[in-house]
C-alpha cells in the first residue's frame, strides 16, 4: 500500500511540471512594458539661496546609458531668467550636478525673491527624447529657489 501511494505521488509530482515554455511558470514574463529611460531632480524640495550665490541641483538618470544625455533646464522667476541651461550626463554615469549661479535681483523694500527650476527635457546624443520623471510627469520636476539679500 506504501509503495502504490508513493508511486501515485511521483507520478502526481511530474505530471505537473511543464516541458512547453508556454506552460511553464516563471520563464515566460512580458518585459514588454518595461520602464523606458528617465531623467528626473534628485530632490524637488526647496532651496534657500543668497542673491549672488550658487545653487546646485542633481539631475539622475534610471540607468546608466552607453551615450551622453544632454539635460536642459530653465531657471526662471523673481528677476532671474536664465533659460534653455545645459547639463551634460556622460556615458556609464547616472547623474550631474549643475551649478547655477544667482543674481543680484532683489530689489528694496523687498527682502526676497522666489524663481523656479524647471526640468524641461533630456535628450540623448542619437536623439532619442528621455522621459521627464518616473512617471512622465514633467510638471512634478521643478524646485522652488527661495532668494535672500
Amino acid at each position: 500500500m506504501k509503495k502504490i501511494f508513493l508511486y501515485i505521488s511521483v507520478l502526481a509530482i511530474f505530471s505537473l511540471s511543464s516541458c512547453d515554455k508556454e506552460d511553464s511558470p516563471g520563464d515566460n514574463y512580458d518585459f514588454s512594458e518595461s520602464l523606458p529611460p528617465y531623467v528626473a531632480l534628485s530632490s524637488t524640495a526647496a532651496k534657500t539661496v543668497r542673491q549672488g550665490n550658487p545653487v546646485t541641483f542633481t539631475f539622475q538618470l534610471r540607468t546608466a546609458m552607453q551615450q551622453k544625455v544632454t539635460v536642459y533646464y530653465d531657471v526662471t522667476g523673481g528677476g532671474v531668467t536664465l533659460t534653455n541651461q545645459a547639463a551634460i550626463i556622460d556615458r556609464d554615469k547616472t547623474s550631474i550636478i549643475a551649478t547655477v549661479n544667482i543674481p543680484t535681483v532683489i530689489v528694496a523694500p523687498a527682502t526676497t525673491a522666489t524663481a523656479t527650476l524647471t526640468l524641461v527635457k533630456a535628450v540623448a546624443d542619437d536623439g532619442t527624447l528621455l522621459t521627464i520623471g518616473s512617471r512622465n510627469n514633467p510638471a512634478t520636476q521643478k524646485v522652488t529657489i527661495n532668494i535672500t539679500l
